[in-house]
């Protein structure tokens, strides 16, 4: 007896389910993933990475958002970052408010259950994005964050920024964040 066919659900199914849960949920292809529950060094680095981005962003045309925004990758992939910044006018998918597809800059913070991923398949994902100038990974065991820049050849260039007194800029928002300041009360 073979196994039984896993209905497929629509772009419009997935929507309605994830605006009406509790916790939020990916969507690849017809299917739906959900988030996993965040540990406190990550819930904690989120709202310092946010804080600082945010500070620095005041004055500027670009916003930060958390995890509670969406981006839509393609017409049948949805992801949802840890934290995103976009510039100007947001390009918002529906009247929600509540799916992104112009986002400048992506921020995730690295889990041992999704760094694979983060570093992998939504980085590929998130490449598809015309908008999509630069990839921060922010380690949450140690002093440690990497910035993937796209280069006007478009081609992807790591920088790694390691220790207590090391800076990391964002080149595309004209700003750079102390890993002490994002640390604080983390490590």
């Amino acid at each position: 007896m073979g196994a039984l066919a896993v209905p497929s659900l629509t772009v419009e199914q997935y929507l309605a389910l994830d605006r009406a849960a509790e916790f939020k949920s990916e969507y690849h292809d017809g299917e739906m993933f959900p988030i996993a529950a965040v540990s406190l060094p990550h819930g904690l680095l989120s709202v310092t990475v946010g804080s600082a981005l945010a500070s620095r962003l005041r004055q500027s045309q670009c916003r930060a958002v958390g995890s509670s925004m969406r981006v839509r990758v393609s017409p049948t992939k949805f992801v949802c970052p840890d934290l995103l910044v976009f510039c100007g006018k947001p390009a918002l998918t529906d009247e929600h408010s509540d799916t992104l597809t112009n986002p400048k800059v992506i921020i995730e913070i690295l889990s041992p259950s999704t760094q694979d991923y983060d570093y992998g398949t939504k980085f590929s994902l998130y490449r598809q994005l015309p908008s999509f100038e630069e990839y921060v990974l922010v380690s949450q065991t140690t002093h440690l964050v990497e910035v993937y820049r796209r280069t006007p050849e478009a081609r992807w260039l790591l920088s790694t920024y390691e220790g207590p007194d090391a800076v990391f800029p964002v080149d595309s928002l004209g700003i750079s964040i102390p890993l002490a300041e994002i640390y604080a009360g983390v490590l």
